[in-house]
């Protein structure tokens, strides 16, 4: 071993090593699986230290679970196709998918995600992320096409999918449909905006909205029938201020009495409130907006202004006519688009939908088979599930995606699906001769492409492309892994589809991981600019240093980023290094060791320790594994048991017992940190024990002994405290130490006395354990 433990040198050996070895394999022949289902991240920028704990995490599973003899199938991918991806891409590059061709765009995005992921593997591999690089994926990748066309066409013949013309959730930015998943909810101040109606058969009621620039979709006009003000205006006709139209005056329950006026303008479409009503009420369709948030024809004089702009003329117009009599102010959740943060609109589009609204109680019934860890996860997943409006919108009117195995038929209508024996395939490269209702070959493509969690949601079957040999192997997955933020997308939308294809949970257990904050309230994300390079402290602090801060918080917990934290793990990293220098110059083979009391006492509680850590790690508390062992090695074993055994192997008195005891205390130590510290255990292991990783090793087990029930970490502390207290430093000899305790062997008292540096001891059987120097 060297002297300092050289970090870049070491992690650049073993990064190769492991490779040409090929230790973290998958053995498709073998059984005992253990199978984890991995997020792939996204193409769409760097890696930043969240995805490091995230994935960490993942990897500690992986790798204690195969030195517990399993065969482990931890795969990766990378999640290139998609709105994160064109949005990177437009961003810095400068162009948009409406300014080059479709094909250059494709090629462009296709061109930047390979760099991304080149990078990202890197980074994987530095991180010592034991991922299996056999089964690794891209999800524009035609093999994915194949998993997530034979989804769609699997469930499309099931009647799980259907393609309909309804209000659909959009963004106007990216100009696509999106899922209600997606949508975020930010809140934002506005103006309650209060107007006056006149009524056809007399008179005029008050309505107050937030949006007057939907005027021209007004559709009906909304009380409620149990309002005593308000009731007797149900069965007439309001005008709709500047554009004169008629609208009916409807009662409905619904109708909030207490917000504005008690009266609410219903448009098509201002929120998903107003798409409920629309349908319950069958009321008559007026779109005002355009695809690109601007005012369309309906819209009059207002025509192709953006919608803020819109607003703010209308208003003024209302103004001065004197109809808008008062504003408020007041504070107003808005949905918002997931990637731009751009406020969605209601627009009716002809989409593809997943059925879910119909299955909602199936979903739940099956999430609850799930562990969920922690539990209390599985509130938020079933919360989600029973507040759904929507169908899951699955197409995307993008570029950068997996096409749709679809045709219509200009002549009939005919919508033409592939056959499974006929995918992976790009519609718009091959076409059916003729259309199979009417036999016409004016037969079109479907443009759009897949929503990205359409593939996603496939994971567990995407990187054993959906071998069904293999799937009786790793499925159901015995562990998913994943961030609390996407358990009503990735999570939920995996168990729709495992349900939906096999109608069985896709993982045994579920980890739902925290997030990592830059500061207080800073969250960590790639397109906020926010993320900490991983590489970057790596190089400052070495691999192992950043795996051992990713452990820092409990299960589910969210963390702060704290650079104190990897200046900690470097100096655990040094201690372990330095203490195993000192103990390979006692290793060597041991036969029939004397075995003294305190090497009795630091084997049993190195039994404590695999017991304990090894339950914490069966239960994913990682953190609390880490505490555990760290905690016994630091102060069990170096503090107090390699100072107490110095004289013995300096001086010849039993240091064979010494000797057993720490080989096999070092070798458990290793072990035990290894899944967490991969690189520095590895270099020890592989110097001092044997040539063969100890990633492929066997989890230590408890050592056969007789419990020591000595409180010696105690006895030492005390003696130590009282020198430090006369002032004494802790290697100076002192005349006498007088050690208040319970009755103990002469042979330990002798190593006491020893460690402590006393010419003499005096000891005083007491309850209390206390010294004094004298």
């Amino acid at each position: 071993m060297d002297k300092r433990f050289e970090h870049k040198k070491v992690e650049e050996k073993w990064i190769k090593k492991w490779e040409e070895e090929g230790i973290y394999h998958f053995d498709e022949k073998k059984n005992n699986v253990f199978s984890i289902d991995t997020p792939p991240p996204y193409a769409s920028g760097d890696l930043h230290v969240g995805h490091a704990k995230n994935f960490t995490e993942m990897d500690i599973i992986a790798r204690f679970k195969r030195m517990n003899g399993y065969n482990v199938f931890f795969p990766i991918g990378f999640d290139d196709n998609g709105t994160p991806t064109e949005k990177y891409v437009e961003k810095n590059l400068g162009i948009t998918k409406d300014s080059v061709s479709r094909d250059e765009f494709f090629k462009k995005c296709l061109e930047v995600s390979s760099e991304i992921e080149k990078k990202m593997k890197k980074t994987f591999q530095r991180l010592g992320i034991s991922l299996d690089w056999k089964y690794a994926y891209k999800t524009i990748s035609r093999d994915v096409w194949y998993v997530s066309q034979r989804s769609f066409i699997e469930l499309y013949k099931k009647g799980l999918i259907k393609r309909r013309l309804e209000p659909t959730i959009w963004c106007p930015y990216h100009q696509t449909a999106l899922a209600q998943a997606v949508v975020e909810d930010k809140e934002k101040e506005t103006y309650l905006n209060y107007l006056k109606f006149k009524i056809k058969e007399g008179g005029e009621i008050e309505i107050a909205t937030t949006r007057p620039e939907l005027l021209p979709s007004c559709v009906a006009v909304f009380v409620n029938p149990k309002d005593e003000s308000k009731k007797n205006f149900i069965g007439k006709h309001a005008i709709v201020p500047i554009y004169n139209f008629e609208v009916p005056i409807i009662g409905e329950e619904d109708v909030d009495m207490e917000f504005g006026t008690g009266a609410v303008m219903v448009c098509t479409f201002g929120d998903s409130k107003d798409v409920e009503w629309w349908k319950k009420h069958k009321l008559p369709l007026r779109i005002s907006i355009t695809k690109n948030g601007r005012m369309n024809d309906n819209a009059g004089k207002y025509v192709g202004m953006k919608i803020t702009e819109a607003r703010k003329k209308i208003i003024e117009d209302l103004k001065e006519k004197g109809i808008l009599y008062k504003q408020e102010k007041i504070k107003q959740v808005v949905g918002t688009c997931w990637r731009c943060h751009t406020p969605v609109e209601y627009i009716p589009t002809e989409q593809w939908f997943v059925d879910l609204l119909d299955h909602k109680e199936e979903f739940i019934k099956i999430g609850k088979e799930i562990n969920w860890n922690p539990k209390f996860y599985f509130k938020r997943y079933e919360d989600w599930v029973k507040n759904l409006k929507w169908d899951w919108c699955i197409s995307r009117q993008r570029y950068y995606g997996v096409p749709f195995p679809v045709w219509y038929c200009k002549d009939c209508g005919e919508v033409i699906v592939a056959d499974e024996s006929q995918i992976p395939l790009d519609p718009r490269e091959t076409k059916p001769d003729r259309c199979p209702k009417c036999g016409s070959k004016n037969i079109v493509p479907e443009e759009d492409v897949m929503d990205t969690w359409m593939t996603s949601s496939m994971t567990p079957m995407i990187p054993i492309k959906w071998n069904e040999e293999l799937k009786e192997k790793i499925f159901p997955m015995d562990l998913r892994a994943q961030s609390h933020d996407i358990i009503r997308t990735w999570a939920f939308y995996t168990i729709v589809k495992s349900l939906y294809h096999f109608n069985q949970i896709p993982w045994k257990d579920i980890l739902i991981t925290g997030f990592v904050y830059a500061a207080k309230g800073v969250q960590m994300h790639k397109s906020l600019g926010t993320g900490i390079d991983p590489n970057k402290k790596m190089d400052e602090y070495g691999s192992d240093a950043l795996r051992y801060w990713a452990v820092s918080s409990g299960l589910g917990e969210d963390l702060i980023y704290k650079e104190q934290d990897l200046v900690r793990g470097k100096k655990i990293i040094n201690k372990l290094w330095n203490a195993s220098l000192f103990v390979s110059k006692f290793l060597g083979k041991v036969e029939n060791p004397k075995l003294r009391t305190v090497d009795k006492w630091l084997l049993s509680k190195l039994n404590e320790v695999i017991k304990i850590s090894t339950k914490y790690y069966e239960k994913y508390e990682i953190s609390k594994a880490r505490k555990t062992i760290e905690n016994f090695f630091m102060n069990i074993f170096c503090d107090d048991y390699l100072e107490m055994i110095k004289w013995r192997l300096y001086n010849n008195v039993d240091e064979k017992g010494a000797k057993y005891t720490l080989y096999h205390g070092l070798k458990t130590i290793l072990k035990l940190f290894a899944p967490i510290m991969p690189f520095v255990t590895e270099e020890i292991y592989r110097n001092l024990f044997e040539d063969k990783s100890i990633h492929i090793s066997s989890w230590p087990k408890e050592i056969e002994v007789k419990n020591v029930e000595v409180p010696i970490d105690e006895i030492l502390s005390a003696g130590r405290k009282a020198k430090s207290e006369k002032g004494i430093s802790l290697g100076k000899e002192v005349e006498v130490i007088e050690i208040h305790g319970p009755e103990v062997s002469e042979e330990l008292k002798e190593d006491i006395k020893n460690t402590l540096r006393a010419k003499k001891l005096v000891w005083i059987i007491d309850k209390e354990i206390k010294a004094v120097v004298g």
